[in-house]
């Protein structure tokens, strides 16, 4: 039998480690303290409170048919960046929504509206689909219709009548603001000839109206590029039946072109840039330039050429005409252009945590955090369909809408919406995007 003052003196003891626990724990270990600098990312982020939960059918997945925008150079991760309106599609429509593929050639856009699933279906593959940026109530939809055949369709949402449709290429986009979409193609041309992409801006409250096109003629600008249609009966039969304003721009390797507003398009590559604004639904330039164009969203575009001595010298410009301030020669270089930055006035970051000169913004932990505390879903589902291994070999896809507060999480045989942990950096990240 243990003596009692044996157990008084271990009860005393514990209780004074406890305390001493109490006192240093917050504390990190090179501070004196007894605990690591910073907790497990499970451990602090864990239960996560879900939204939604939409169960696949077997065969059908959250995917395009494999196309992607004629300025977009390589395939842009599923999951997509924060969902803002210039970067390419996303399956993940903001809080909102999937785009899915099925077999057989048919696809749907679901939407969670006052607590249930709306469908959207279609009997061909989904390319592109977007919801407008501003009010979420225009649903923006490509669909392959054929071998090199594709159709873009703008619907009401949520009654899911269709606006107006129109043959296009395998993609489109709405303009930054949300007035407009941008559909295009390439015309056909002879083996030797330049690229040409023939553009069309359609409004997305009013009726198309008559069919223009861009007649590169203003006073005091460098004539049209050899061999690009300037009067619509130059246009191929399909050109003609497009709709809309229309612009032919000459297209090469490496090229861009951004919407911001729904009557302003600014055109760059390496042969210099061109600006364009909508006047009498007609495009006409604004202005042309040497020098590499880039976009610093969401409200000014920016231009880098050579020094006449030596180095570069920098510019930028308001989105709505192009009126450019030079950048003083001792600020920090930009990041390479790429759609997932989202700008500040002297910072930059991204949905994977790529910073440049931003250092407010905490680090993002939670795209981990839901990997994990979602895999056993995945594994479960692994064992029970096969082609969830085909579709995610590695674990489930994460997709943060940061902005929105929340995540799509994919976990193979359903796409669960949860509610993200309301952490430092998702409120900042939310007051700055909106």
């Amino acid at each position: 039998m243990i003596p009692q003052r044996y157990i008084i003196a271990s009860l005393f003891i514990a209780a004074m480690l406890l305390l001493f626990a109490v006192v240093q724990a917050p504390r990190p270990v090179s501070a004196g303290g007894v605990s690591a600098g910073d907790s497990p990312v499970i451990m602090s982020l864990g239960g996560y409170e879900s939204l939604a939960e939409f169960r696949l059918i077997d065969g059908w997945a959250p995917r395009f048919q494999g196309t992607q925008d004629p300025d977009q150079s390589e395939a842009w991760p599923y999951e997509g960046g924060f969902g803002t309106p210039w970067e390419p599609a996303s399956p993940y429509l903001g809080d909102l929504g999937l785009a899915l593929n099925g077999p057989g050639g048919r696809s749907e856009v679901v939407l969670w509206r006052g607590l249930e699933w709306r469908h959207y279906r279609f009997d061909a593959p989904l390319c592109s689909a977007r919801l407008d940026p501003l009010k979420g109530h225009r649903l923006l939809v490509t669909l392959q219709m054929g071998a090199a055949r594709f159709e873009t369709r703008l619907l009401e949402v949520p009654e899911g009548r269709v606006l107006w449709s129109a043959q296009s290429g395998p993609w489109s986009r709405f303009s930054w603001d949300g007035r407009s979409a941008l559909i295009g193609f390439f015309e056909p041309s002879s083996a030797r000839g330049e690229a040409r992409l023939l553009l069309s801006a359609l409004p997305c409250e009013a009726e198309p109206g008559e069919a223009t096109l861009a007649a590169w003629d203003e006073p005091g600008l460098p004539a049209p590029p050899k061999g690009l249609a300037t009067r619509p009966e130059a246009l191929s039969e399909d050109g003609q039946d497009l709709p809309g304003a229309r612009l032919e721009l000459p297209w090469r390797p490496g090229d861009r072109l951004w919407v911001p507003l729904g009557d302003r398009l600014w055109h760059g590559g390496l042969q210099g840039w061109s600006a364009w604004v909508l006047e009498g639904g007609r495009w006409r330039r604004q202005a042309t330039g040497a020098g590499l164009l880039n976009a610093h969203p969401p409200r000014r575009m920016s231009l880098v050429a050579p020094a006449p001595q030596e180095g570069m010298l920098r510019w930028t410009s308001p989105l709505a005409k192009a009126e450019w301030t030079e950048v003083p020669a001792e600020a920090l270089p930009w990041p390479a252009g790429d759609a997932a930055w989202a700008w500040r006035e002297q910072g930059a970051f991204d949905a994977w945590d790529q910073r440049w000169n931003e250092s407010a913004l905490p680090p993002e932990r939670q795209r981990q955090a839901l990997f994990e505390s979602f895999r056993s879903e995945w594994r479960a589902a692994l064992g029970l369909r096969a082609s969830v291994k085909g579709w995610l070999p590695r674990g489930p896809e994460v997709a943060l809408r940061e902005p929105l507060g929340t995540a799509w999480i994919w976990v193979g045989d359903r796409v669960l919406l949860v509610r993200l942990a309301e952490v430092e950096r998702v409120r900042l990240i939310r007051k700055l995007l909106r």
